[in-house]
């Protein structure tokens, strides 16, 4: 999985009316992330850009004919939502930042989804049920698990991620005896992965582009 990320950071400055020197900023940072699916083949994705309600209809509005994006839930698995005639079979389901999903590619050649919105900035919590989770990082940021990300590791936890080249789970890495066994997960902007936890938990980090 190939991923491309590009900013656009917009500053606007208003007079505020205590005095003529006080002014108020909003800082708002779009862009776009292209993801490659190979070729009769899957990613598994994460959208970490705002759009909207950040409904498939909203966040891929026309990807190639014959997509499916496959979501997790640990009450009823894996659903399928596929685009076919020009639109999603469910087209209000929800891909928001902080969820993975799988990408299906069912064409001869690797198709590039590309994603556009707002990065998200503040306080931003991941809720991880105990048990299996298909999450992502909520922010476009790519470097280790723990040490970059602030993922709250515990013992016990194992983190699966996905080879788009092979086409496979990559092994598993488990969290034990404060360390993980195949070092800290390196995880890439568009990237998402399961992970195993023992108890629930809260994935919380404040995040600015700044």
């Amino acid at each position: 999985m190939r991923t491309q990320l590009i900013l656009t950071t917009a500053a606007i400055g208003l007079a505020g009316a205590i005095g003529a020197s006080a002014q108020v900023y909003s800082v708002n940072a779009v862009g776009y992330i292209n993801l490659t699916v190979p070729a009769k083949g899957y990613a598994l994705a994460a959208n970490q850009l705002n759009a909207g309600g950040n409904s498939l209809k909203e966040v891929l509005p026309a990807p190639p004919e014959g997509t499916t994006v496959f979501k997790y839930a640990q009450a009823g698995g894996f659903k399928a939502v596929g685009f076919e005639f020009g639109e999603w079979s469910a087209p209000d389901t929800k891909v928001s930042p902080g969820e993975g999903f799988f990408v299906q590619n069912n064409g001869a050649t690797a198709q590039t989804l590309t994603f556009v919105g707002e990065v998200p900035q503040g306080t931003l919590k991941t809720t991880l049920a105990k048990g299996l989770n298909l999450i992502s990082s909520q922010v476009p940021q790519s470097g280790k698990l723990v040490a970059d990300l602030k993922f709250p590791a515990a013992e016990g936890d194992v983190v699966y991620q996905w080879d788009s080249a092979a086409q496979k789970y990559k092994p598993a890495n488990g969290f034990e005896f404060g360390d993980w066994a195949n070092g800290d997960p390196a995880i890439a902007v568009g990237e998402g992965f399961f992970v195993n936890k023992g108890a629930a938990a809260s994935w919380d980090r404040t995040f600015s582009v700044n």
